[in-house]
């Protein structure tokens, strides 16, 4: 996690935990609620390389999202441009824009309108992250005080002692951020739909919970703690508390893989409810090249001319 986000996500995060678990009043639409929703292909009503979501409830908003940022305004008034909070931003849009073709998406809580320009039809899962990803990107803008913990589906935390320590966030839209006290910075990627798509299925059916726990490490036991903000009725088994870290620890394996050194040694998977700390649990899967999408290439910047909107147009040079 980057500085400052490892040390303070597990205090906000029991703040937004709450609103996440309950269902808040902008998530989109999922299982029975997404079929009911009215998808509308009208390629012709979105604009080509722009999202725009309208949010009906309380903030009542227009947000357009395009490669400067996003001009953000309540419904009806004057809008205010903003620039994108996070760097990694543009190379989010830039890839849903060249991957996904357009689409609309409406539901109780408002609507959204990607205008994307690639082939590849976004079935109900993708609609959903580039759904979130929007969402996300306006409370950056809009300066919210829990923008790291803003749309966290799953936070884990391994280590305890000082400087021993290991760090995942997976968010609703796919982004993965791994973090290690090892490490000058974070490392961050994308799941791939097909695992995105298990994870909506866990969001939707349990309740939040939070598990703390000790795995076999190197040196005997190595706290773990395990947060999942659901927003279901299920109650979690002891196979999903093993399925979530083995699922985290795996995503923390790659990115650190990804980095280009050693990953950190993996201890088997937390004990279930009842046994005892030492009794032996399955080990860790090892991760393949299926978790996570492949890295896109950084954006370019100066972006050309062309493409930018006529209101950050520079100005012609003077002749002499």
């Amino acid at each position: 996690m980057r500085k400052g986000a490892r040390l303070t996500l597990w205090t906000v995060l029991l703040g937004p935990l709450g609103l996440i678990a309950c269902g808040g009043s902008g998530t989109a639409p999922s299982g029975a609620a997404a079929a009911a929703s009215q998808q509308v292909p009208a390629e012709a009503q979105v604009r080509p390389g722009l999202i725009e979501l309208r949010r009906w409830q309380e903030p009542q908003q227009r947000v357009v999202i395009d490669r400067a940022g996003a001009v953000i305004g309540p419904l009806g008034e004057p809008m205010v441009r903003k620039l994108f909070v996070e760097p990694e931003r543009l190379n989010d849009l830039l890839f849903f824009l060249r991957t996904y073709a357009p689409f609309r998406l409406r539901s109780g809580t408002g609507e959204l309108a990607f205008g994307g320009q690639g082939s590849v039809r976004p079935g109900t899962v993708e609609q959903r992250m580039i759904f979130e990803w929007a969402r996300k990107v306006t409370a950056e803008m809009n300066g919210s005080p829990d923008q790291d913990a803003y749309g966290l589906l799953v936070a884990w935390h391994r280590g305890g002692e000082a400087g021993v320590c290991d760090d995942v966030a997976v968010y609703l839209d796919g982004e993965v951020r791994a973090g290690s006290c090892a490490w000058p910075d974070e490392s961050r990627g994308r799941l791939r739909p097909e695992l995105l798509a298990r994870l909506d299925r866990w969001y939707d059916e349990l309740k939040p919970f939070q598990q703390a726990s000790g795995v076999e490490g190197g040196q005997g036991q190595v706290p773990v703690r395990l947060t999942f903000a659901g927003r279901g009725s299920r109650d979690p088994s002891p196979q999903d508390f093993i399925s979530l870290h083995t699922l985290a620890a795996a995503l923390h394996r790659e990115l650190a893989l990804r980095r280009g050194g050693a990953a950190p040694p993996q201890p088997a998977a937390p004990p279930e409810a009842g046994e005892p700390p030492n009794q032996e649990a399955p080990a860790a899967e090892t991760p393949g090249p299926a978790l996570l999408l492949p890295p896109a290439p950084p954006a370019r910047l100066p972006l050309p001319r062309a493409v930018l909107p006529p209101y950050i147009q520079p100005p012609p040079i003077p002749s002499p």
